[in-house]
């Protein structure tokens, strides 16, 4: 009888879409285009934050750890910008694989952060990647609103992932991540400090490269010029000075800052002339990430010609960034995802080039 009842449960949960574990099973991912054999699960779907017709829902990305699954922490990924695929950033970061040379397959992902952790990838706010509303104001969003989506995203994502509520959460990120993160971890204390059922278990944060303050950031990128030799001491010990009036709450990029005219020179062109002598805006964006490898050779256009990127600079891929773009912009890739389910030809891939 016991062994009977089991198998009807089993049925049961199948019947709902949901697994033994509490997954949920029509989110689960077969094979991703390209793909090699792996150990581990994927899923990847929707979930709707909002309750009424708005119809505001986030797309995410979960990865299973590699191993002891069930006692390894969640670790959840948030990608700046702002606007920024976070799942498709996955694919040239933390996330389990990477692409080919041509962006047409995958590859193993010898750095993937699923070695040590589950992995949870957000595209958030509303507008990147998958993630939409119905309602076209929900595309107005500040950091405030994008916190309290995030919340409620969490709260209803463990109602669908429940072995998952008492694991230990870690939040990291990249680029302005320096904001979402910081405030996401202080809003899910606030919400365990209200709610007396779930309590999320966060343990710490971790920032890669973080938008913090636009004027500190700034300072400390051409402090790191300065050592490399870039900038003659001085002109930077000037340039330093003069830069020092900003106001230091103007951190936001959208905001423009009252830069002197020694100081804009300093901040927006003189480095790269020691990269580059005719200036390129494609070549001083690349620089922001690196700045001593040269830049990927490729664009989008070779890849839809079918050609690979190969650039390799003092033993790295500098084309790991561009070639998710091309990738989930495969229709096969999106289904294989269970992605844009609005059909939309609005979401291209933003991943950092």
């Amino acid at each position: 009888m016991e062994i009977h009842g089991i198998f009807l449960l089993c049925h049961l949960f199948l019947a709902l879409g949901v697994g033994v574990d509490g997954f949920p099973m029509n989110d689960l991912i077969t094979k991703l285009p390209g793909q090699p054999d792996v150990n581990f699960r994927q899923f990847a779907g929707y979930i709707d934050v909002d309750d009424g017709v708005a119809g505001l829902s986030f797309f995410y990305y979960f990865v299973e750890a590699e191993n002891d699954t069930m006692n390894r922490p969640l670790t959840v990924w948030l990608t700046g910008g702002q606007g920024c695929s976070s799942v498709g950033d996955a694919f040239s970061s933390v996330g389990p694989f990477i692409t080919t040379k041509n962006a047409r397959g995958l590859d193993r992902n010898l750095f993937s952060w699923n070695k040590v952790s589950n992995l949870l990838f957000i595209d958030n706010p509303i507008g990147a990647g998958w993630s939409y509303s119905n309602t076209s104001s929900d595309y107005i969003h500040g950091d405030d609103s994008t916190k309290k989506r995030l919340v409620t995203f969490m709260q209803k994502w463990y109602e669908t992932y429940p072995s998952l509520k008492s694991r230990d959460l870690y939040l990291a990120g990249s680029s302005y991540a320096g904001h979402y993160v910081p405030n996401l971890a202080n809003a899910l204390l606030d919400a365990n400090k209200q709610s007396k059922e779930l309590k999320f278990n966060l343990k710490g944060i971790a920032l890669g490269n973080p938008m913090l303050r636009r004027k500190l950031d700034l300072l400390a990128r051409y402090d790191f010029f300065h050592t490399l030799g870039l900038v003659d001491s001085g002109t930077y010990g000037e340039a330093k000075k003069d830069c020092n009036t900003i106001d230091e709450n103007n951190y936001f990029s959208k905001f423009e800052a009252n830069w002197t005219y020694t100081c804009d020179l300093f901040m927006n062109y003189t480095p790269f002339m020691f990269h580059n002598d005719a200036f390129d805006s494609y070549y001083e964006n690349s620089k922001l990430f690196d700045a001593i490898r040269d830049p990927c050779d490729g664009n989008l256009k070779d890849l839809i010609l079918g050609k690979e990127l190969t650039k390799v600079s003092q033993g790295v891929d500098m084309c790991t960034f561009l070639r998710p773009n091309f990738y989930f912009n495969l229709p096969e890739v999106q289904k294989a995802f269970h992605g844009n389910r609005t059909n939309s030809h609005i979401h291209g891939w933003v991943v950092k080039i």
